[in-house]
C-alpha cells in the first residue's frame, strides 16, 4: 500500500477531518503527519513527526528565498518548503513513493489503484496545484526541489523572477510567484513526468477545488455533488457522471468539510469537539508566550 503524507503546521479545526477520512478510506496505508508540537496529539490517530527533523533543504531555501507575491512572505515560503521537507522525509524513510495531501483534502476511497494508474509519471498535480501529489518517483521530487532552489541561486535569476512577477501583476490584482508557478514551469519542461489528475480518466478525477466548476454542474457556487455509496459524483455538461476521488476545500469552502466528509463514527464528534477546545487553549498560550 502507498503511504499517505500530510504536512501541517499548528492546529486547525479541519485537520482531524482530513486525517480521519484518510485513515477511514485507507486502513492499510501508513499515514504520516509531519507537523509540530501544536498538533502532536494527532499521534494517536496517525504517525505524527516534527517537521524540524527534516529541515536541511527547507532551511537552505529560506536563506535564498525572495518573496514576489502579494501574499505574506512566510506563507509563500512555507508552501515551497513543504516539498523540501517531504523529500528529506522520504529519503530518511527510504520511501520511494507516497501520496502527499494538503490538510484540506478529503479522500473517499482506497488509493492504491490510482497510484498504479499513474505509475508512468513521476508526480501529479490537480490543475496547477500539488495539493494531491502522487509522488511515484522520488527522483522527480528531488529534481523539482532543485528546480526551485536554482531559481534563487544568483541575483540574475532572482531578477528573472521579479520580471515574471511584474508581468503577472499586469493581469492579476493579487497573488504572484508561488509553488504553483514552479509546478507549471516544471511541467512544461518535463511534460512526461507530471500528470494532471484533475482531468477525467476512466470517468474518475481528483478535485482541483470544490468551487472550481468549469464544465460541470454547480449549485450555489460549488460542484453539484451526487452521492452514490458514500462517494461523490459530479455531472459534466455532456451528461457524463464523473467520480470524484477526492474533494479539495480551499479557503472559505472549508466550512463544507465536516458535512461532506460522511464520517459516521460517533466517537469522531468527541475528537472533533475536543480538538476545537484545545485550539482555544492553544490560542491563549500563543498570546502569553
Amino acid at each position: 500500500m502507498i503511504p499517505i503524507v500530510f504536512i501541517h503546521q499548528f492546529n486547525h479545526t479541519y485537520l482531524p477531518i482530513s486525517l480521519w477520512k484518510a485513515r477511514e478510506t485507507n486502513p492499510d496505508s501508513e499515514i504520516f503527519l509531519i507537523g509540530d508540537l501544536w498538533n502532536a496529539h494527532f499521534g494517536t490517530m496517525v504517525h505524527q513527526i516534527n517537521h524540524q527533523n527534516y529541515s536541511k533543504g527547507s532551511d537552505l531555501l529560506a536563506k535564498r528565498f525572495v518573496n514576489f507575491s502579494s501574499n505574506p512572505s512566510r506563507f509563500e515560503l512555507v508552501c515551497l518548503q513543504r516539498w523540501f521537507i517531504l523529500l528529506e522525509f522520504m529519503e530518511k524513510m527510504s520511501m520511494d513513493r507516497c501520496l502527499y495531501l494538503d490538510s484540506d483534502v478529503l479522500l473517499f476511497d482506497e488509493i492504491s489503484e490510482d497510484a498504479n494508474r499513474f505509475q508512468a509519471f513521476g508526480m501529479t498535480v490537480a490543475g496547477i496545484s500539488g495539493h494531491t501529489n502522487f509522488v511515484q518517483n522520488r527522483e522527480t521530487l528531488s529534481a523539482f526541489c532543485e528546480w526551485i532552489l536554482d531559481s534563487y541561486a544568483t541575483p540574475e535569476k532572482i531578477k528573472d523572477i521579479e520580471t515574471k512577477y511584474l508581468e503577472f501583476c499586469k493581469w492579476h490584482t493579487a497573488g504572484g510567484i508561488s509553488d504553483m508557478t514552479y509546478f507549471s514551469e516544471f511541467r512544461e519542461a518535463q511534460p512526461t513526468q507530471i500528470l494532471d489528475i484533475s482531468n477525467p480518466m476512466e470517468n474518475k478525477m481528483f478535485d482541483i477545488t470544490i468551487t472550481y466548476t468549469k464544465g460541470l454542474e454547480e449549485d450555489k457556487g460549488i460542484k453539484k455533488i451526487k452521492w452514490v455509496n458514500a462517494k461523490p459524483y459530479v455531472q459534466d455538461h455532456c451528461g457524463n457522471e464523473i467520480e470524484l476521488r477526492s474533494l479539495h476545500f480551499q479557503g472559505e469552502s472549508k466550512q463544507f468539510m465536516l458535512p461532506m466528509s460522511g464520517i459516521q463514527y460517533l466517537g469522531f464528534r468527541a475528537i472533533y469537539s475536543a480538538n476545537r477546545a484545545l485550539i482555544f487553549g492553544q490560542r491563549i498560550i500563543k498570546k502569553l508566550v
